[in-house]
């Protein structure tokens, strides 16, 4: 019975043993085939406004084709700022951290292939950026990568070396000081006189003047209605000793002859008069 136990003690340590063995097996193949990438240059020095990266590329299993697309995605961390503290101070290198991080992302095919055309799933990548596309300055940043089966490792820390342009950070000066009155063009006070101008500031209380080009007035103004406006046409003329009422002329009759009407009938009146006497 002792025998027996022992036995049986012994497979169950034998059986714990192989499977803990297994599992570091399990491990140690996993971390094998683990893609990963890292910098060979993690600080690059900026040279004729490029800065030349060169990475090495791990994946888990060599890619399907020589050239695989990859996009390499630049998250930025910190400016090194060339700032200038008073006036006609050097430049100071400041390191300025950003709340916000832009990303700039780089695509590009990458070689897993020998001359031979043997594709390897490990590889050296060499390529450059340049400060010309408007994103890439002296600065940190962290760049992550990714592939066709998905990221590649974890985010690894850049840092590019350069100059950037210089940026003025001191107090702002608005006295006026004679170097500041020399420089530029002369700027003279003109003033026509018009509207009250004589050259002096704006609280100096002036008169408007005319100007020595201004027309004077001289000797009285012409009425706004000619002469000739008062004469009287011919029409008017004919119709200056027309009768007053309503105006009426019967046809066939002029001023003359209405006007003996009334003497006529008195006359007739009378004849009738003296007939009846008689």
């Amino acid at each position: 019975m002792k025998n027996h136990g022992f036995y049986f003690a012994g497979r169950a340590l034998l059986a714990l043993g192989a499977g803990a063995a297994f599992m570091l097996v399990l491990l140690t193949s996993g971390r094998a085939y683990a893609s990963s990438f890292v910098f060979k240059t993690p600080e690059a020095t900026e040279s004729n406004g490029q800065w030349h990266l060169k990475v090495r590329i791990d994946l888990s299993r060599a890619p399907a084709m020589m050239h695989s697309p990859m996009r390499f995605t630049f998250s930025k961390l910190a400016v090194d700022e060339r700032a200038i503290m008073s006036k006609g101070a050097q430049p100071e290198h400041h390191r300025m951290v950003l709340d916000t991080q832009p990303k700039q992302i780089v695509s590009m095919d990458v070689d897993f292939a020998d001359p031979s055309g043997k594709v390897f799933k490990s590889t050296y990548f060499e390529f450059d950026v340049e400060r010309a596309s408007g994103y890439f300055e002296a600065a940190e940043y962290l760049v992550t990568l990714s592939g066709v089966d998905g990221d590649v490792g974890s985010a690894q820390k850049l840092v590019l070396k350069g100059d950037n342009p210089p940026v003025y950070r001191g107090a702002m000066d608005f006295t006026d000081t004679k170097s500041t009155k020399q420089k530029g063009p002369k700027i003279q006070t003109v003033s026509s006189g018009i509207d009250a101008g004589s050259g002096k500031s704006d609280d100096d209380s002036v008169a408007a003047a005319p100007a020595s080009t201004a027309v004077q007035a001289e000797g009285p103004a012409p009425s706004m209605v000619p002469q000739s406006a008062y004469n009287k046409t011919a029409e008017e003329e004919g119709v200056q000793d027309h009768p007053k009422g309503c105006g009426c002329v019967a046809a066939g009759l002029d001023t003359g002859s209405l006007a003996s009407v009334p003497a006529l009938l008195l006359a007739i009146a009378a004849l009738v008069a003296r007939r009846r006497i008689g």
